[in-house]
């Protein structure tokens, strides 16, 4: 296959009997094959236009430009921008080799992403000048998110941020040598809402390798909430397995769901399970590679570091020693960053209000790491790509006001209204509200702490949870048992949720209290109080279950 275009052939509108062109927001709208993320450009409009185009294209003297339509609001389109999107479908799977040419338009940053929002340059181009940018992609079966069945790819797609697309030539390279990734959610090439920033995009570390690592194809089947066994049982390996060659690198990180299970803890299900596919890279003639689980942005309070996933990475580093398989620690890396910098600034790197997951800039930046570590354990050719300093807008847009279209469901608290929200809420309730307001991620693991629960409880794994992250009050266990079904005052559940929330932001100094209010909790109802949650009159009265879920929402993690 050899297909070429430049932007003097004009910008026709993608045609699926053709298979080429560009999609704006009405042909995204009027073909809903182009709404699968995983097998298109990796941007989808915010919800709230849903039908409605926001993006067009003008043609200028430096090529192809993106432009906003008319219903696209002023105040969404500050800061931010809209990509130009060329689809050309190909012959069939395998390697292909793009040159991209891109012209600066108004001196300021570029960004040339292809397949699934992958990132294959970024720079500064002053108005004019051009830069042509090598890119191999992948056209490879894939499971779609949330689906059961994977699906055939039959496209390559380039969309170009911030300058023009003046040209592109694409060609095949059978002869490419492939950089498989498997993983989860912190690897995974994650959607882009439009119009786009990256300070508030969801990325993975994945999707940024293309930028360090020229010279080789990656294929990214990492998703979100996969654990070592699911990548198995849900089909994904299964796309891997028989394409790997002699040559061929696969990458392996996991862990951050397989410590939410029993059966797949780190010196058990889960290490039994790399070694696995340890064996079978070799026994196709592919080099195996273990990365240690990304760090968290997780602190017991805005001094204390808490690292959940330091057993995962220790297993990991002793499993490559075992297996003479090199081992990148990424957790080491990341975790030395979020320290340095402190709870607040780290925040940078990670999606707005999420502690776990990357925005752009911190996916890049472990990129980075990744690809030079890999470089010089595999010897691969690693390009000197620039800093890319985090910058805003990183708070995300929110809808309008007279917004007729239903919002996604993406209440936490929504049960707690709706359910039995009069009853007052139980000690084991309190637990498992907390853990949501706070954004930690619950696990279904218990280690007998308490006399009075059971591994079998269901209520078990968010006991485990809060324990690990300091959430108890020592006055409720005092006697070595919980009593998860005592009910609870407005300060008791404070006692839970604010030191809770000192690791997850800086809060106020508290306020003076009453004696009346029990000692335990009296600092951190005094936080409460002065962050305006709750009214230091009603801190003794029981609270119940839907009041407990409104005094979360104001907190606002």
């Amino acid at each position: 296959m050899q297909f070429r275009w430049n932007h003097t052939q004009g910008a026709p509108d993608y045609d699926r009997e053709t298979g080429f062109g560009f999609v704006t927001g009405a042909v995204y709208n009027a073909d809903a094959a182009l709404h699968i993320p995983e097998t298109n450009s990796g941007f989808l409009p915010l919800w709230w236009y849903a039908g409605t185009p926001i993006s067009d294209i003008q043609q200028s003297e430096y090529g192809l430009q993106a432009t906003a339509a008319e219903a696209l609001r002023t105040e969404d389109a500050a800061d931010r921008r809209l990509p130009v999107w060329l689809r050309i479908q190909v012959p069939g799977e395998g390697v292909y080799r793009a040159e991209i040419t891109v012209t600066g338009t108004d001196g300021g940053e570029v960004l040339v992403f292809t397949g699934r929002r992958r990132l294959a340059w970024r720079g500064v181009l002053p108005a004019g000048a051009q830069q042509i940018v090598t890119a191999y992609c992948d056209v490879f079966p894939i499971v779609p998110r949330g689906q059961a069945d994977a699906v055939a790819s039959d496209a390559v797609n380039i969309a170009v941020v911030g300058g023009a697309l003046s040209a592109v030539a694409l060609a095949e390279a059978p002869h490419t040598r492939r950089i498989w990734v498997c993983g989860d959610s912190t690897v995974t090439d994650q959607t882009g809402e439009l119009p786009y920033a990256p300070g508030t995009s969801y990325a993975g570390w994945g999707q940024m390798l293309p930028a360090y690592l020229p010279e080789v194809c990656i294929t990214n089947h990492a998703h979100s909430g996969l654990t070592t066994e699911s990548f198995l049982s849900e089909g994904h390996w299964a796309i891997v397995k028989p394409r790997l060659r002699a040559g061929d690198i696969c990458l392996f990180q996991f862990g951050h769901n397989d410590q939410k299970l029993a059966h797949l803890q780190a010196r058990g299900g889960y290490t039994d399970r790399l070694r696995t596919y340890i064996k079978e890279t070799r026994t196709a003639g592919a080099v195996p590679v273990l990365i240690t689980p990304l760090a968290r942005n997780s602190w017991r309070d805005p001094t204390h570091y808490n690292d959940f996933l330091a057993d995962f990475a220790d297993a990991v580093l002793d499993l490559g020693k075992e297996e003479a398989v090199p081992v990148l620690d990424l957790h080491a890396y990341a975790m030395q960053l979020i320290r340095q910098e402190g709870l607040e600034t780290a925040k940078r790197w990670f999606y707005p209000g999420d502690y776990t997951h990357t925005n752009d800039f911190g996916a890049y930046r472990m990129a980075g790491f990744v690809a030079g570590a890999l470089g010089k354990a595999v010897c691969l050719p690693v390009a000197d790509s620039p800093a890319w300093t985090p910058a805003p807008p990183f708070a995300p847009l929110t809808p309008p006001k007279d917004c007729a279209l239903p919002a996604p469901d993406t209440d936490p608290f929504a049960d707690y209204d709706a359910t039995r929200p009069q009853e007052v809420l139980t000690r084991a309730e309190a637990l498992e509200l907390a853990i949501k307001a706070l954004k930690l991620f619950p696990i279904n693991v218990y280690n007998d702490l308490y006399a009075d629960i059971v591994g079998h409880e269901t209520y078990a794994g968010t006991v485990q949870c809060a324990a690990q992250n300091d959430l108890i009050p020592a006055a409720w266990i005092a006697d070595g048992r919980l009593y998860p079904q005592r009910t609870v005052t407005a300060a008791d559940f404070l006692a839970v949720l604010m030191p809770g929330a000192a690791g997850r932001r800086p809060l106020a100094a508290p306020s003076p209290l009453p004696d009346s209010v029990p000692a335990y909790a009296r600092f951190a109802a005094g936080q409460a109080v002065a962050e305006q949650l709750i009214s230091a009159d009603s801190l003794n009265d029981p609270i119940t279950r839907s009041d407990a879920a409104a005094l979360c929402r104001r907190l606002h993690i």
